[in-house]
Protein backbone atom coordinates (compact mmCIF):
# COMPACT_ATOMS: atom_id res chain seq x y z
CA UNK A 1 0.00 0.00 0.00
CA UNK A 2 1.23 3.55 -0.45
CA UNK A 3 0.85 4.58 3.29
CA UNK A 4 3.53 1.52 3.87
CA UNK A 5 5.90 2.63 1.40
CA UNK A 6 5.36 6.33 2.86
CA UNK A 7 6.01 5.19 6.32
CA UNK A 8 9.16 3.10 4.64
CA UNK A 9 11.39 6.36 4.61
CA UNK A 10 9.97 8.23 7.74
CA UNK A 11 11.93 8.72 10.38
CA UNK A 12 9.04 7.38 13.07
CA UNK A 13 9.98 4.03 11.12
CA UNK A 14 13.95 4.19 10.71
CA UNK A 15 14.51 0.48 12.49
CA UNK A 16 10.96 -1.16 12.66
CA UNK A 17 7.80 -0.82 11.17
CA UNK A 18 4.16 -2.12 12.46
CA UNK A 19 2.29 -3.51 9.45
CA UNK A 20 -1.11 -6.10 8.87
CA UNK A 21 -0.48 -9.07 6.57
CA UNK A 22 -3.28 -10.32 4.39
CA UNK A 23 -3.41 -13.94 3.64
CA UNK A 24 -4.28 -15.67 0.43
CA UNK A 25 -8.35 -16.09 0.86
CA UNK A 26 -7.77 -19.89 0.20
CA UNK A 27 -4.95 -20.24 2.72
CA UNK A 28 -4.85 -20.55 6.62
CA UNK A 29 -4.19 -17.15 8.13
CA UNK A 30 -2.31 -18.85 11.03
CA UNK A 31 -0.36 -21.24 8.91
CA UNK A 32 0.98 -17.69 7.13
CA UNK A 33 1.51 -16.66 10.02
CA UNK A 34 3.88 -18.96 11.19
CA UNK A 35 5.39 -19.14 8.06
CA UNK A 36 6.05 -15.09 7.82
CA UNK A 37 7.42 -15.26 11.66
CA UNK A 38 10.03 -17.98 10.92
CA UNK A 39 11.33 -16.19 8.04
CA UNK A 40 11.63 -12.29 9.56
CA UNK A 41 12.50 -13.72 12.50
CA UNK A 42 9.80 -11.37 14.90
CA UNK A 43 6.59 -12.43 16.38
CA UNK A 44 2.65 -12.51 15.27
CA UNK A 45 0.94 -9.49 17.33
CA UNK A 46 -2.99 -9.95 16.78
CA UNK A 47 -4.63 -12.32 14.22
CA UNK A 48 -8.01 -11.33 12.81
CA UNK A 49 -9.08 -14.67 11.31
CA UNK A 50 -12.32 -12.95 10.17
CA UNK A 51 -10.40 -10.47 7.82
CA UNK A 52 -7.68 -13.41 7.32
CA UNK A 53 -5.25 -10.80 8.49
CA UNK A 54 -2.43 -10.64 11.49
CA UNK A 55 -0.53 -7.83 12.58
CA UNK A 56 3.50 -7.78 12.59
CA UNK A 57 6.57 -5.11 14.07
CA UNK A 58 9.48 -6.43 11.55
CA UNK A 59 12.88 -4.45 10.79
CA UNK A 60 12.04 -1.91 8.30
CA UNK A 61 15.10 -3.06 6.03
CA UNK A 62 13.15 -6.72 5.85
CA UNK A 63 10.04 -5.27 4.13
CA UNK A 64 10.93 -6.43 0.66
CA UNK A 65 11.56 -9.76 1.85
CA UNK A 66 8.28 -9.99 3.52
CA UNK A 67 6.91 -8.87 0.19
CA UNK A 68 8.37 -12.20 -1.48
CA UNK A 69 7.01 -14.64 0.94
CA UNK A 70 4.32 -16.74 -0.62
CA UNK A 71 0.51 -17.03 0.36
CA UNK A 72 0.72 -12.87 1.40
CA UNK A 73 -2.30 -10.80 -0.46
CA UNK A 74 -1.63 -7.46 0.96
CA UNK A 75 0.56 -5.20 3.56
CA UNK A 76 -0.57 -2.23 5.07
CA UNK A 77 0.47 0.05 7.42
CA UNK A 78 -0.76 -0.89 11.22
CA UNK A 79 -1.67 3.37 11.43
CA UNK A 80 -1.79 4.66 14.95
CA UNK A 81 -5.34 5.88 15.86
CA UNK A 82 -6.25 8.23 18.70
CA UNK A 83 -9.68 9.73 21.04
CA UNK A 84 -11.21 12.36 18.77
CA UNK A 85 -12.16 15.22 21.20
CA UNK A 86 -11.25 18.78 22.21
CA UNK A 87 -10.21 19.10 26.03
CA UNK A 88 -11.86 22.24 26.38
CA UNK A 89 -12.81 22.59 30.39
CA UNK A 90 -14.78 25.06 31.83
CA UNK A 91 -12.79 28.23 33.08
CA UNK A 92 -14.35 28.98 36.56
CA UNK A 93 -13.64 27.94 39.87
CA UNK A 94 -15.32 25.12 41.86
CA UNK A 95 -16.80 27.68 44.53
CA UNK A 96 -18.87 29.44 41.76
CA UNK A 97 -20.61 26.43 40.35
CA UNK A 98 -23.13 26.62 41.59
CA UNK A 99 -23.84 29.83 40.53
CA UNK A 100 -23.58 29.48 36.52
CA UNK A 101 -26.48 28.03 34.48
CA UNK A 102 -25.85 25.19 31.91
CA UNK A 103 -27.29 27.49 29.17
CA UNK A 104 -25.20 30.50 30.03
CA UNK A 105 -21.04 28.44 30.45
CA UNK A 106 -21.54 26.32 27.70
CA UNK A 107 -22.03 23.01 29.70
CA UNK A 108 -24.47 20.92 28.16
CA UNK A 109 -25.46 18.36 30.21
CA UNK A 110 -26.42 14.46 28.52
CA UNK A 111 -29.98 15.43 29.60
CA UNK A 112 -30.33 18.87 27.61
CA UNK A 113 -28.24 17.13 24.62
CA UNK A 114 -30.74 14.05 24.33
CA UNK A 115 -33.72 16.08 24.67
CA UNK A 116 -31.95 18.24 21.45
CA UNK A 117 -32.88 15.49 19.39
CA UNK A 118 -36.33 14.00 20.87
CA UNK A 119 -34.75 11.11 22.62
CA UNK A 120 -36.88 11.90 25.63
CA UNK A 121 -39.92 11.24 23.68
CA UNK A 122 -38.28 8.16 23.00
CA UNK A 123 -37.45 7.36 26.64
CA UNK A 124 -40.81 8.21 27.58
CA UNK A 125 -42.64 5.94 25.52
CA UNK A 126 -40.91 3.23 27.28
CA UNK A 127 -37.87 2.38 25.33
CA UNK A 128 -34.36 2.66 26.77
CA UNK A 129 -32.32 0.30 24.88
CA UNK A 130 -33.95 -2.91 26.31
CA UNK A 131 -32.17 -6.06 25.43
CA UNK A 132 -29.70 -4.46 23.49
CA UNK A 133 -26.14 -5.16 23.16
CA UNK A 134 -23.81 -1.96 22.80
CA UNK A 135 -20.02 -2.43 22.14
CA UNK A 136 -17.63 0.87 22.68
CA UNK A 137 -14.60 0.45 21.11
CA UNK A 138 -11.93 2.94 23.24
CA UNK A 139 -9.87 3.95 26.19
CA UNK A 140 -11.39 1.89 28.69
CA UNK A 141 -14.30 2.17 31.30
CA UNK A 142 -14.84 2.92 34.79
CA UNK A 143 -17.21 0.65 36.27
CA UNK A 144 -16.89 2.67 39.70
CA UNK A 145 -18.52 5.68 38.15
CA UNK A 146 -22.16 6.31 39.71
CA UNK A 147 -23.65 6.18 35.99
CA UNK A 148 -22.11 2.85 35.74
CA UNK A 149 -22.62 1.44 38.87
CA UNK A 150 -20.96 -1.81 37.97
CA UNK A 151 -22.85 -2.83 35.05
CA UNK A 152 -20.58 -2.41 32.25
CA UNK A 153 -18.09 -5.99 30.76
CA UNK A 154 -15.04 -4.56 30.21
CA UNK A 155 -12.36 -6.06 28.27
CA UNK A 156 -8.76 -5.60 26.38
CA UNK A 157 -7.50 -6.42 23.41
CA UNK A 158 -4.17 -3.79 24.29
CA UNK A 159 -1.45 -6.08 25.98
CA UNK A 160 0.42 -3.56 27.92
CA UNK A 161 -2.67 -2.71 29.25
CA UNK A 162 -5.32 -5.94 29.87
CA UNK A 163 -7.54 -4.59 32.63
CA UNK A 164 -9.66 -2.17 30.32
CA UNK A 165 -9.36 0.35 33.10
CA UNK A 166 -9.79 4.13 31.84
CA UNK A 167 -6.81 5.63 32.78
CA UNK A 168 -7.97 8.24 30.11
CA UNK A 169 -11.13 9.41 30.85
CA UNK A 170 -12.88 9.69 27.06
CA UNK A 171 -14.25 5.70 27.34
CA UNK A 172 -16.13 6.88 30.42
CA UNK A 173 -18.01 9.48 28.68
CA UNK A 174 -18.94 7.70 25.97
CA UNK A 175 -20.13 4.93 27.92
CA UNK A 176 -22.00 7.05 30.13
CA UNK A 177 -23.44 9.08 26.96
CA UNK A 178 -24.93 5.73 26.18
CA UNK A 179 -25.89 4.20 28.54
CA UNK A 180 -25.39 6.61 31.91
CA UNK A 181 -28.28 6.42 34.61
CA UNK A 182 -29.27 9.68 35.70
CA UNK A 183 -27.14 11.55 38.34
CA UNK A 184 -27.68 14.92 39.50
CA UNK A 185 -24.20 16.67 39.94
CA UNK A 186 -23.55 18.39 43.73
CA UNK A 187 -21.84 20.66 42.57
CA UNK A 188 -22.68 22.31 39.15
CA UNK A 189 -26.57 20.77 39.50
CA UNK A 190 -26.44 19.32 36.01
CA UNK A 191 -27.90 16.17 35.85
CA UNK A 192 -26.63 13.60 33.32
CA UNK A 193 -28.42 10.37 32.09
CA UNK A 194 -27.58 8.30 28.81
CA UNK A 195 -30.01 7.75 25.37
CA UNK A 196 -30.22 4.60 26.11
CA UNK A 197 -29.70 3.61 30.07
CA UNK A 198 -31.30 -0.32 30.26
CA UNK A 199 -28.68 -1.79 26.99
CA UNK A 200 -25.92 -3.75 27.72
CA UNK A 201 -23.09 -1.77 27.20
CA UNK A 202 -19.60 -3.95 27.25
CA UNK A 203 -16.36 -1.81 26.96
CA UNK A 204 -13.66 -2.81 24.63
CA UNK A 205 -9.81 -0.90 25.81
CA UNK A 206 -8.30 -0.48 22.37
CA UNK A 207 -7.00 3.17 23.13
CA UNK A 208 -4.13 3.69 25.93
CA UNK A 209 -1.04 5.02 27.06
CA UNK A 210 -2.29 8.00 28.94
CA UNK A 211 -3.48 9.90 25.89
CA UNK A 212 -5.69 7.60 24.20
CA UNK A 213 -4.06 6.09 21.13
CA UNK A 214 -3.65 2.49 20.13
CA UNK A 215 -2.98 0.77 16.87
CA UNK A 216 -5.52 -0.57 14.35
CA UNK A 217 -4.49 -3.90 14.71
CA UNK A 218 -6.18 -3.61 18.69
CA UNK A 219 -9.48 -2.20 16.63
CA UNK A 220 -9.35 -5.12 14.58
CA UNK A 221 -9.23 -7.53 17.76
CA UNK A 222 -11.73 -5.71 19.12
CA UNK A 223 -14.27 -5.49 16.58
CA UNK A 224 -14.23 -8.99 15.93
CA UNK A 225 -14.34 -9.68 19.34
CA UNK A 226 -17.43 -7.65 19.67
CA UNK A 227 -19.19 -8.51 16.80
CA UNK A 228 -18.67 -12.37 18.18
CA UNK A 229 -19.99 -11.69 21.32
CA UNK A 230 -23.10 -10.76 19.65
CA UNK A 231 -23.28 -6.41 19.80
CA UNK A 232 -25.66 -5.05 17.46
CA UNK A 233 -24.12 -1.36 17.81
CA UNK A 234 -20.74 -0.40 17.99
CA UNK A 235 -19.55 3.09 19.21
CA UNK A 236 -15.49 3.92 17.41
CA UNK A 237 -15.28 7.56 18.41
CA UNK A 238 -11.36 7.45 16.90
CA UNK A 239 -9.52 7.42 14.38
CA UNK A 240 -6.60 8.94 12.27
CA UNK A 241 -6.55 11.36 9.31
CA UNK A 242 -7.92 10.46 5.75
CA UNK A 243 -5.28 8.84 3.60
CA UNK A 244 -4.80 8.58 -0.36
CA UNK A 245 -5.43 4.84 -0.02
CA UNK A 246 -7.63 4.56 2.73
CA UNK A 247 -10.58 2.36 0.62
CA UNK A 248 -7.68 -0.35 1.35
CA UNK A 249 -7.30 0.05 4.92
CA UNK A 250 -7.50 -3.25 6.62
CA UNK A 251 -10.17 -1.33 9.31
CA UNK A 252 -12.15 0.49 6.55
CA UNK A 253 -12.44 -2.86 5.02
CA UNK A 254 -13.52 -4.91 7.89
CA UNK A 255 -16.49 -2.61 8.24
CA UNK A 256 -17.33 -3.00 4.89
CA UNK A 257 -17.23 -6.49 4.85
CA UNK A 258 -19.27 -6.95 8.45
CA UNK A 259 -22.18 -4.80 6.61
CA UNK A 260 -22.80 -7.55 4.11
CA UNK A 261 -21.68 -10.52 6.24
CA UNK A 262 -23.09 -9.11 10.02
CA UNK A 263 -26.01 -6.26 8.64
CA UNK A 264 -27.39 -6.82 12.20
CA UNK A 265 -24.17 -4.80 13.35
CA UNK A 266 -24.39 -1.00 13.01
CA UNK A 267 -20.96 0.89 13.44
CA UNK A 268 -20.86 4.33 14.54
CA UNK A 269 -18.29 6.35 13.98
CA UNK A 270 -16.84 9.61 14.61
CA UNK A 271 -15.91 11.48 11.60
CA UNK A 272 -12.70 13.31 12.89
CA UNK A 273 -12.30 16.46 14.41
CA UNK A 274 -10.20 18.41 11.78
CA UNK A 275 -12.52 20.39 10.28
CA UNK A 276 -13.98 22.84 8.84
CA UNK A 277 -11.68 22.34 5.84
CA UNK A 278 -13.13 19.70 3.25
CA UNK A 279 -11.48 16.01 2.61
CA UNK A 280 -10.61 16.04 6.39
CA UNK A 281 -12.80 13.02 7.28
CA UNK A 282 -10.77 10.60 8.94
CA UNK A 283 -10.15 6.81 9.38
CA UNK A 284 -12.19 4.45 9.59
CA UNK A 285 -15.35 7.23 9.17
CA UNK A 286 -14.66 7.46 5.63
CA UNK A 287 -15.64 3.91 5.25
CA UNK A 288 -18.64 3.55 2.93
CA UNK A 289 -20.65 1.24 5.01
CA UNK A 290 -20.05 3.41 8.62
CA UNK A 291 -22.36 5.37 10.14
CA UNK A 292 -20.39 8.60 10.21
CA UNK A 293 -21.27 11.02 12.66
CA UNK A 294 -20.25 15.22 12.95
CA UNK A 295 -20.94 16.97 15.58
CA UNK A 296 -23.62 19.44 16.08
CA UNK A 297 -23.47 22.64 18.60
CA UNK A 298 -26.29 22.93 20.53
CA UNK A 299 -26.25 26.96 21.09
CA UNK A 300 -25.45 27.52 17.81
CA UNK A 301 -28.11 25.03 16.39
CA UNK A 302 -25.19 24.60 13.22
CA UNK A 303 -22.39 22.11 12.57
CA UNK A 304 -19.90 22.51 15.07
CA UNK A 305 -16.18 24.14 13.21
CA UNK A 306 -14.24 21.42 14.05
CA UNK A 307 -16.47 19.30 12.69
CA UNK A 308 -14.66 16.96 9.89
CA UNK A 309 -16.09 17.55 6.74
CA UNK A 310 -16.29 15.55 3.25
CA UNK A 311 -16.18 14.36 0.78
CA UNK A 312 -13.29 11.68 1.72
CA UNK A 313 -10.25 11.54 0.48
CA UNK A 314 -10.03 8.87 -1.97
CA UNK A 315 -13.24 7.83 -3.33
CA UNK A 316 -14.38 11.59 -2.78
CA UNK A 317 -17.41 10.18 -1.13
CA UNK A 318 -20.13 12.17 0.66
CA UNK A 319 -19.92 12.00 4.32
CA UNK A 320 -20.84 12.43 7.49
CA UNK A 321 -23.41 10.69 6.94
CA UNK A 322 -25.55 12.38 10.13
CA UNK A 323 -24.42 14.71 13.09
CA UNK A 324 -25.48 14.92 16.41
CA UNK A 325 -24.96 17.07 19.90
CA UNK A 326 -21.14 16.85 20.35
CA UNK A 327 -20.43 20.25 21.39
CA UNK A 328 -18.01 23.14 19.77
CA UNK A 329 -19.27 26.15 18.15
CA UNK A 330 -20.20 27.53 14.81
CA UNK A 331 -16.66 29.23 14.95
CA UNK A 332 -14.30 28.84 16.67
CA UNK A 333 -12.99 32.28 18.71
CA UNK A 334 -17.57 32.09 19.73
CA UNK A 335 -17.73 32.62 23.31
CA UNK A 336 -18.82 30.61 25.61
CA UNK A 337 -17.36 27.21 24.85
CA UNK A 338 -19.74 24.52 24.44
CA UNK A 339 -19.14 21.30 25.79
CA UNK A 340 -20.99 17.67 26.44
CA UNK A 341 -21.23 16.97 30.83
CA UNK A 342 -21.23 13.35 31.33
CA UNK A 343 -19.93 11.04 33.85
CA UNK A 344 -15.93 10.13 33.08
CA UNK A 345 -13.65 7.85 34.91
CA UNK A 346 -12.43 9.07 38.43
CA UNK A 347 -8.79 10.32 38.74
CA UNK A 348 -8.41 10.23 35.17
CA UNK A 349 -6.45 12.76 33.11
CA UNK A 350 -10.00 14.13 32.49
CA UNK A 351 -11.59 14.20 35.51
CA UNK A 352 -9.50 16.59 37.67
CA UNK A 353 -8.59 18.77 35.09
CA UNK A 354 -11.70 20.01 34.52
CA UNK A 355 -12.79 21.61 37.83
CA UNK A 356 -10.52 20.83 40.39
CA UNK A 357 -12.49 19.07 42.13
CA UNK A 358 -12.34 15.06 41.28
CA UNK A 359 -15.59 13.63 41.18
CA UNK A 360 -16.07 11.62 38.13
CA UNK A 361 -17.84 14.04 35.70
CA UNK A 362 -16.13 16.20 33.09
CA UNK A 363 -17.67 18.46 30.36
CA UNK A 364 -15.61 18.06 26.94
CA UNK A 365 -16.59 18.46 23.40
CA UNK A 366 -15.95 16.28 19.78
CA UNK A 367 -17.34 14.15 17.61
CA UNK A 368 -16.34 11.76 19.89
CA UNK A 369 -19.06 13.04 21.69
CA UNK A 370 -21.40 13.10 18.83
CA UNK A 371 -20.80 9.80 17.78
CA UNK A 372 -22.56 7.84 21.47
CA UNK A 373 -25.39 9.99 21.34
CA UNK A 374 -25.96 8.28 17.51
CA UNK A 375 -25.64 4.87 19.19
CA UNK A 376 -27.61 5.69 21.86
CA UNK A 377 -30.36 6.19 19.61
CA UNK A 378 -29.59 3.27 17.24
CA UNK A 379 -30.12 1.64 20.70
CA UNK A 380 -33.57 2.37 20.79
CA UNK A 381 -34.51 1.77 17.01
CA UNK A 382 -32.59 -1.68 17.55
CA UNK A 383 -34.97 -1.88 20.56
CA UNK A 384 -38.28 -0.73 18.39
CA UNK A 385 -36.87 -2.63 15.39
CA UNK A 386 -34.19 -5.26 15.75
CA UNK A 387 -34.19 -6.41 12.32
CA UNK A 388 -32.43 -2.67 11.50
CA UNK A 389 -29.71 -1.97 9.84
CA UNK A 390 -26.94 0.11 8.66
CA UNK A 391 -28.14 0.42 5.03
CA UNK A 392 -31.80 0.75 6.48
CA UNK A 393 -30.84 3.92 8.77
CA UNK A 394 -29.47 5.32 6.15
CA UNK A 395 -32.37 5.05 3.95
CA UNK A 396 -34.42 6.73 7.60
CA UNK A 397 -32.23 9.79 7.64
CA UNK A 398 -32.60 10.27 3.79
CA UNK A 399 -35.98 9.97 3.66
CA UNK A 400 -37.02 11.91 7.04
CA UNK A 401 -34.07 14.46 6.96
CA UNK A 402 -36.09 16.85 4.83
CA UNK A 403 -32.69 17.87 2.67
CA UNK A 404 -30.18 16.71 0.62
CA UNK A 405 -27.02 14.76 1.73
CA UNK A 406 -23.79 17.24 1.61
CA UNK A 407 -20.22 17.04 3.09
CA UNK A 408 -20.64 19.38 5.94
CA UNK A 409 -23.31 17.73 7.97
CA UNK A 410 -24.26 14.70 5.88
CA UNK A 411 -28.30 14.95 6.04
CA UNK A 412 -28.19 17.24 9.08
CA UNK A 413 -29.27 16.93 12.85
CA UNK A 414 -30.64 13.12 13.90
CA UNK A 415 -34.14 13.38 14.95
CA UNK A 416 -34.68 10.20 17.22
CA UNK A 417 -38.20 10.13 16.45
CA UNK A 418 -37.97 9.32 12.71
CA UNK A 419 -37.82 5.58 13.55
CA UNK A 420 -41.62 6.00 14.48
CA UNK A 421 -42.83 7.96 11.19
CA UNK A 422 -42.78 7.82 7.44
CA UNK A 423 -44.09 11.09 5.73
CA UNK A 424 -46.95 10.22 5.32
CA UNK A 425 -47.41 8.93 8.54
CA UNK A 426 -48.61 10.93 11.82
CA UNK A 427 -45.93 12.30 14.38
CA UNK A 428 -45.46 10.09 17.72
CA UNK A 429 -48.15 10.48 19.97
CA UNK A 430 -47.72 10.09 23.71
CA UNK A 431 -49.26 6.02 24.32
CA UNK A 432 -46.86 3.43 23.62
CA UNK A 433 -47.88 1.39 20.59
CA UNK A 434 -47.15 -2.14 20.36
CA UNK A 435 -44.48 -3.95 18.87
CA UNK A 436 -46.15 -5.07 15.59
CA UNK A 437 -47.44 -1.79 15.11
CA UNK A 438 -44.26 0.05 15.88
CA UNK A 439 -42.42 -2.80 12.93
CA UNK A 440 -45.35 -1.88 9.97
CA UNK A 441 -44.27 2.10 11.06
CA UNK A 442 -40.72 1.32 10.37
CA UNK A 443 -40.84 -0.52 7.64
CA UNK A 444 -42.36 1.38 5.51
CA UNK A 445 -39.67 3.87 5.60
CA UNK A 446 -37.35 1.22 3.89
CA UNK A 447 -39.68 1.18 0.62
Amino acid sequence: MPSVERAKISPEFFQAIPLIVESLPELNVNSVAGVVAHKVNSKIGKTIESMNMFSIIIPTGMLDDLAAIDGIRSISLDRKHHAFEIPSYPEFLPSKLREVLSSKDGMIPTTQSFNKINVDMLNNLGYQGNGVQVGVLDTGIDIANPQVRGRAIKKSTMAIQPTGDDENGHGSHVATTIFGLEHKDPLTGLISRGGAPKCALTSYKVLGLGIGTGMTSDIMAAMEMAVNDGNQVINMSLGSEGAEDEESDPMVRMINDYAEFHPEVIFCVAAGNSGPGSKTIGIPACAEKALTVGAWGVIDNYPAYFSSRGPTVQANRIKPDICAPGGGRRESQLRPKENIWSGTSFGSILDPAGDDVINGFCAIAGTSMATPHITAVMALWKEIFPELTTDMVKGIIKSMSGQGKNSVDGYGLIDATWILSASETPRITNTKQNDAQMKQTAQTLFM
